[in-house]
């Protein structure tokens, strides 16, 4: 019986076959008689089942039943592509109009690549990727002499750039972005059309296709991925855009090379070595030791929430509140790589934790408090000591330490204070059942001696006379320096709507970052009319700062000494043992309206300090008018003796 159904059944196959064959363009029975039996003998009943290799066989079949000439075996295989092409044809409808309906690629391109993509089971031009460009190549090695071989390949390229293209016609998004995929992405084929016809047109293949499918830690793959899309994205001029692949694609290989599994937790020795790597490649450009904090900083801002536990930390993530955040002395990043001891460093990022998420000090604050801490933590690395298990001498050894230092007793008290706050957060967390030292025994007392900073008026007068030659922007920066008395980071973060009249006076509103308030003072109508000038010629908004950097952020204040120091060097200018001092400006405001008689209040209130001795600092002339008067008052008393003796007789 079951004899009988195995005939039943290849009978039905056979039959099937031949039905198959019958529907194909019309051939001589030779070719049919042949086929049928030849594929017969090899158990295929299906034509859509004939593979390569069967009709590379075929040629040896044929000749060992007396067929030798050579072209006629070729038309004998021929006939069996034909059959095989012509029903898997039938599955391609929906590519065949996709071919059909691009009208910039010559048809002979386009046969050539209908006839791999029915071959390989590639339905839509969709799936065209990297590597099925690879297996069209192989695939014209066999097909095609080696000179029309680029040609044949360009076609497929435009098939798919067309296809990318009439996609993207139909989305409505603006930004269309890669999709993770653990295989080779090849950026020619870019799912954004600009981008990927940009990509193309690359000569420079480095950091064109990318390895998603290689053996490493999906982390990192993930991580390179991220980056890669949001350098795509972003990155807006195609110069800077393509000037990032090389460099990151550089730093992906050495990642796989050295095991590298999360790009947040670099060590600075792992860093240091990938630097020296990066020496080696010819014609180096500047982003390559770049390419790491890059890195590090998209990871970091891009997360969906704040990586705690990253070695470094970017400070634009968290979007600090005005009065945290001074914009003109901006603190990009912390960093944790310099602290070796892990264990040290994880109590140093939970206290820096601490300072940013729960008290209101500023990052200004913060970050010179970490510089403080951080160094006590580096003294531990090189005394091999865990922070949490520190006794009082251990503690004492590093504060001698300090003591050497040839250091202000003002910035020696904050080094105190500051290692005594971290062991109070220390303590707080249950790591201590006490502080383990009294900052009293090392604190020093304090004189506060009066520091004579006025700027000599010849200094002005050489600055405003050459005042001209320097940009208007920063012109006017020192007239505000000169006749305000302003912080350098007030005169940066000054905004349009600061300036007003009223009651025809002019006023200037400023935001102070150190005091955490706002001050409003009188300003000169000539200074106030020169800002509307040159606010209007500026287009300026009203919200937005009024002297700029590039991006149309404030003016950073760093940035505005370092220039005016190389202007004062270029044109012979000093003030006393130095070149060039912002703040000493405020000193001469401060002297010059106490010497026309205002009142310490007065003078207080201008300068926006919160106490009358701190104002009194600043007032260079005090004591010269104390001196003054008591050399006064001895020439019109004789001596003291004679007071006292007046005093006798009048009985007091």
């Amino acid at each position: 019986m079951e004899v009988v159904n195995c005939f039943h059944e290849e009978k039905k196959n056979v039959e099937y076959l031949e039905r198959q064959i019958e529907e194909c363009p019309v051939r001589e029975k030779r070719f049919i008689k042949r086929g049928i039996e030849y594929l017969y003998l090899k158990n295929v009943y299906d034509v859509t089942e004939i593979e390569d290799s069967l009709i590379d066989s075929y040629a040896l079949w044929l000749q060992e039943h007396e067929i030798k000439d050579r072209k006629l075996i070729g038309v004998y295989q021929k006939s069996l592509r034909d059959w095989r092409m012509f029903h898997k044809q039938k599955e391609f409808v929906k590519l065949k109009e996709e071919l059909e309906e691009c009208d910039t690629v010559e048809q002979t391109l386009k046969n050539k690549v209908y006839a791999f993509m029915v071959e390989k089971k590639i339905y839509s031009l969709e799936e065209i990727d990297w590597d099925v460009r690879v297996s069209y190549e192989q695939y014209l090695e066999k097909t095609i002499n080696k000179r029309n071989r680029p040609w044949y390949l360009s076609g497929l390229d435009k098939l798919k750039l067309f296809d990318i293209k009439k996609r993207n016609n139909s989305i409505r998004e603006t930004r269309i972005r890669l999709k993770y995929q653990e295989k080779k992405i090849y950026l020619g084929y870019h799912p954004d059309y600009n981008l990927a016809k940009e990509f193309y047109y690359c000569k420079d293949a480095e950091g064109i296709i990318w390895d998603f499918s290689i053996k490493t830690s999906q982390r990192l793959k993930y991580q390179i991925f991220t980056v890669l899309n949001y350098a795509l994205g972003n990155f807006s001029e195609r110069k800077l855009r393509r000037g990032y692949l090389a460099p990151l694609h550089f730093f992906y290989v050495y990642c796989i090379d050295r095991g590298i599994s999360d790009l947040t937790q670099l060590e600075q020795n792992q860093i240091d070595e990938y630097f020296s790597k990066a020496k080696e490649v010819p014609l180096v450009n500047n982003r390559y030791p770049q390419i790491v904090d890059k890195v590090q900083r998209i990871l970091f801002l891009q997360a969906k929430d704040i990586n705690w536990d990253a070695n470094v930390w970017y400070l634009e993530r968290f979007q600090f509140d005005i009065t945290r955040y001074d914009p003109t002395r901006p603190v990009k990043r912390i960093s944790f790589l310099d602290i070796l001891d892990k264990h040290n460093r994880e109590y140093l990022k939970m206290y820096v934790k601490y300072q940013l998420s729960v008290t209101g000090a500023s990052v200004q604050n913060i970050w010179a408090r970490t510089y403080i801490t951080k160094a006590f933590l580096r003294f531990l690395d090189q005394k091999k000591l865990a922070v949490d298990k520190l006794t009082a001498a251990e503690i004492d050894l590093y504060m001698r330490e300090l003591q050497k230092e040839c250091v202000e007793i003002a910035t020696f008290n904050d080094k105190v204070a500051e290692i005594h706050c971290f062991f109070r957060f220390l303590t707080a967390r249950g790591h201590y059942s006490k502080v383990p030292f009294y900052p009293e025994y090392y604190i020093k007392r304090e004189p506060v001696p009066h520091h004579y900073r006025s700027v000599p008026q010849n200094t002005v007068t050489e600055i405003l006379q050459n005042l001209n030659q320097l940009p208007e922007d920063m012109r006017l920066m020192y007239l505000h320096l000169w006749c305000l008395g302003l912080r350098i980071n007030e005169v940066c973060s000054i905004k349009r709507e600061g300036y007003y009249l009223k009651e025809g006076v002019a006023w200037l509103r400023i935001y102070q970052h150190k005091m955490k308030m706002e001050k409003v003072i009188p300003i000169p109508m000539i200074l106030y009319r020169s800002m509307m000038v040159y606010i209007e010629r500026k287009k300026i908004g009203i919200d937005s700062y009024v002297f700029q950097n590039s991006k149309g952020g404030p003016f950073l204040s760093t940035h505005y000494w370092h220039e005016m120091v190389a202007w004062c060097k270029k044109q012979g200018i000093r003030c006393g043992d130095h070149v060039f001092q912002t703040h000493d400006y405020r000193h001469s405001v401060a002297t010059a309206l106490y010497e026309r008689g205002a009142s310490i209040q007065a003078i207080r209130e201008f300068l926006g300090h919160k106490h009358e001795n701190m104002t009194r600092r600043y007032i260079d002339c005090i004591q010269k008018h104390v001196d003054m008067s008591s050399e006064q008052y001895y020439k019109e008393q004789k001596s003291l003796v004679s007071e006292w003796r007046g005093s006798d007789k009048d009985g007091n």
